[in-house]
Formats: C-alpha cells, structure tokens, sequence
C-alpha cells in the first residue's frame, strides 16, 4: 500500500459544481422569462400579469439563491498536512441569505477531539436529517466543519475527512448520536455549539422514521406536478 499524501485536500467535485451552475442559469433565466412575458404578449388583464409578475419574481428569487449555494460550493475547501487543518468554510448567512464564510488555521497538535453526530431538524411541518462534522481544540473551542443533508446530492465524505483529521491528530472519530436541532445548515454549515442532547435510541428511530416519510411525501408531491403537467399537455 503506497504511503499516505503529506498534504490532503478536500472540496466540491466538478460534478456538483457543474450541476448546481446548470440549475442556478436555468432556474433565473426560467424567472425571467416568464417575468417579462406579459411585456412581450402585449396586455392582459390585471390577474394574469400579477400572477406571471409574481410567479417570475419568486423563480428568480429560487435562482439566485442558488447562485448563492453556487458560490458556497465553489468557495468551501479544506486542507490537511502534518502540521495544521487550514481552510474555509461555511459559517451561516448575511442579509438575503448571502453566505459567509470562517477561514480556518488549526495546528493538529491542538486537535482534541474529532466528533460527528446525526442531525434531525424539524421546520414547517416536515423532518429532515443531515450528518454534521467537528473539531474540539486544547482550548475547549468547537470549530463546525460541514454538514450533509442526508437527501442532497452534493456532498463532501464525511467519514472520509474524519478519519484523517483523527489520524493526524492521534486521536478516535467521536459519535455524538442522534439531535434535535435548530442549526440551520445552509450551505453546508456545521455548527460550532453543539449543546443538545443525544436522543434515546427508540426516540432517534422514531425521528429517522419522520424524515423517510417527508421524503416520500416530497416524491409524490414530484410525481403529482409531473402527472398534472403531463395531462395538460
């Protein structure tokens, strides 16, 4: 088995940046189009051109957000050599939803614990999941590294930057359990205070039952539109 690198580098793959660039242009300009539309059809009457008015805006809205995960995704890295964890990363929101980033210069040697744990969030009736990373500094300083959605496509591995950040710190990957939390995760961000308890088992299985069942309703919410659409035309 050949040597491990001196120097490891972890980021967003072509793929997913080529995805999300490919749905940021088409979802804006899908916005605008339909925006402009009633300019171009000429007049209409009042409730069809607030409703395209209205429909555009929102789509653009969607879109630019996008552009936003875009430059999250674009702009997320992290390295590791022998000496330190260097790096920038996600680190919440600014005014409509811009995404900030924390830069991060950590000596291995100051790497107390390398810890992981199952996210559940609960928002507008549903439940969602997601795996967060972090690291706990000699100081008593959690650093939040990212976050997975569990349904997301776009993903960076986890397990695979645990692992190497324990190595190199001579330390195990800790498993913090299952949560209930309100950290939002945007971008990818891993929360940097992690104070809510681990749930029991039985209530961890009941929440993991909870987001299986909001994805199958976000499925056949899918499958319905493209039913309806399909009959229409």
């Amino acid at each position: 088995m050949p040597p491990a690198p001196d120097v490891l580098t972890w980021s967003y793959n072509l793929a997913s940046k080529a995805v999300l660039t490919i749905l940021a242009v088409g979802v804006t300009a899908l916005g605008l189009v339909i925006f402009l539309l009633p300019f171009a059809i000429g007049p209409a009457p009042a409730a069809a051109f607030w409703t395209l008015e209205l429909s555009g805006a929102v789509i653009v809205g969607f879109g630019v957000f996008l552009v936003f995960g875009l430059s999250a995704v674009v702009r997320t890295r992290l390295t590791l050599d022998r000496t330190s964890l260097r790096g920038l990363v996600p680190n919440g929101a600014g005014r409509l939803l811009v995404p900030r980033f924390r830069a991060i210069d950590v000596p291995v040697a100051d790497i107390r614990s390398v810890e992981r744990r199952a996210e559940i969030v609960k928002a507008f009736g549903f439940t969602t999941a997601r795996e967060s990373l972090s690291i706990v500094t000699d100081g008593d300083v959690r650093i939040g590294l990212f976050s997975n959605a569990d349904t997301s496509l776009i993903r960076l591995p986890l397990a695979t930057i645990a692992g190497a950040i324990a190595a190199a710190a001579g330390v195990a990957v800790t498993d913090r359990g299952t949560v209930l939390t309100t950290a939002k995760g945007l971008y990818g961000e891993a929360a940097s205070s992690w104070t809510e308890p681990p749930l029991d088992a039985a209530s961890a299985a009941r929440a993991r039952r909870a987001t299986v069942i909001t994805l199958q309703i976000i499925v056949a919410l899918m499958m319905l539109t493209f039913i309806l659409r399909a009959c229409g035309s």
